[in-house]
């Protein structure tokens, strides 16, 4: 029964000093965010403008990544990716949107990228953009090839959660 107060004064005294270490260095004071206004609960993201947002990547190993939606549609074609992928256990899941800042970006064989809904497939940045592994349909008689596509503009960006009761 003694045992139980050191350990429940030490972890006390963790949380404590985990608080205190995240109120220091953390980019942006959690304390100085504004309040939720009625209505936004659920929403922490920033207001679409509309416009995508630019890529600022940097070098990193390939995220396996899952296709939620492919919308072929003309200016600028929008891509959806769901990482990691369902089939892998992850209490976090990125809902990312992407697609090219401007018309003109769109490569010229994006009318033949093949992207059905929870088709696997990978993501990759480099300082250029993300770069997403896709299959591409050359021909209705050959096999689908798959190669690296180009992408320099977030329209959207998410943090999912896993249900509790699952």
């Amino acid at each position: 029964m003694q045992d139980s107060k050191p350990r429940a004064a030490t972890a006390v005294l963790l949380f404590a000093a985990a608080l205190v270490a995240l109120l220091i260095f953390s980019p942006v004071s959690p304390l100085a965010q504004k309040v939720s206004q009625p209505g936004s609960e659920g929403n922490l993201l920033p207001s679409r403008t509309g416009e995508p947002l630019t890529l600022k990547p940097i070098d990193l190993p390939d995220i396996q990544c899952s296709v939620a939606d492919w919308k072929n549609t003309a200016p600028k074609p929008v891509l959806t990716l769901l990482c990691p992928p369902q089939e892998v256990f992850a209490p976090l899941r990125v809902y990312l949107k992407l697609s090219w800042l401007k018309p003109e970006d769109v490569p010229g064989n994006s009318a033949n990228i093949l992207a059905p809904p929870k088709t696997p497939t990978k993501l990759r940045t480099n300082k250029g953009g993300a770069l997403v592994w896709l299959n591409f349909d050359p021909a209705a008689k050959e096999k689908p090839q798959a190669q690296w596509v180009q992408f320099n503009g977030v329209v959207d960006v998410a943090l999912l959660a896993e249900p509790r009761n699952r």
